[in-house]
């Protein structure tokens, strides 16, 4: 069954729409479903400005189901995401500001492992960080509409699981350090030679 707003036969007067360049004036005409479009006059690279990700927020399936999607695009998936489910835990852990600290330094810290690394999941290990004080962590995901696949490789890193992939075995090396380094950041941790899995966490640890 195809996504029904991304199927046309669902689409109203509003789904196609003309937008002045913003680098030249000249009027682009745009589906509702262009990630961008090139200017025929100037040549640059325009971004749909109406563009809703709604479920492509969450969803690993988004780009085959929008198709292609420019690097500003895909990052602004992640941190959409990524804000979602930090609201979700916060209200979850209300009262509990240390754990939610904790949280997001973890968070912080995986998300800097994974640029530095330039491997793993960066949604599943940003999830996963958030989640890990949580109760039911795989409600809390599915109430945000996520979709199966990645509440499954949610799920392997918070149970420790082991990992079935290349990409999973990533995953969880930055998981793993964005913990410890979490720890050592908040003094419950007291390893004077802890053992990470990646270099960018071992640098960050030099310079702590």
């Amino acid at each position: 069954m195809q996504c029904p707003g991304q199927d046309n036969r669902y689409w109203d007067g509003e789904a196609v729409f003309e937008v002045p360049c913003p680098h030249c004036g000249n009027e682009l005409e745009f589906f509702k479903d262009d990630s961008q479009r090139s200017c025929k006059k100037c040549g640059n690279r325009v971004l749909n400005p109406r563009i809703d990700f709604g479920c492509a927020a969450y969803c690993s399936h988004a780009e085959q189901c929008l198709g292609s999607m420019p690097p500003e695009l895909l990052a602004e998936q992640k941190n959409l995401f990524k804000d979602k489910l930090s609201i979700a835990v916060r209200k979850q852990l209300v009262g509990r500001d240390d754990l939610y600290k904790k949280a997001s330094i973890r968070t912080e810290i995986a998300e800097t492992l994974c640029k530095k690394e330039q491997r793993g999941d960066m949604a599943v290990v940003l999830a996963a960080t958030l989640l890990i004080d949580t109760e039911n962590p795989e409600s809390l995901l599915e109430q945000l509409k996520t979709d199966a696949e990645m509440i499954e490789a949610v799920s392997i890193l918070l149970e420790h699981q082991v990992p079935g992939s290349e990409l999973q075995q990533a995953s969880e090396d930055i998981f793993h350090d964005a913990c410890l380094l979490a720890d050592i950041q908040s003094g419950t941790s007291v390893e004077q030679s802890p053992s990470f899995k990646t270099s960018g966490a071992e640098k960050i640890f030099k310079e702590l």
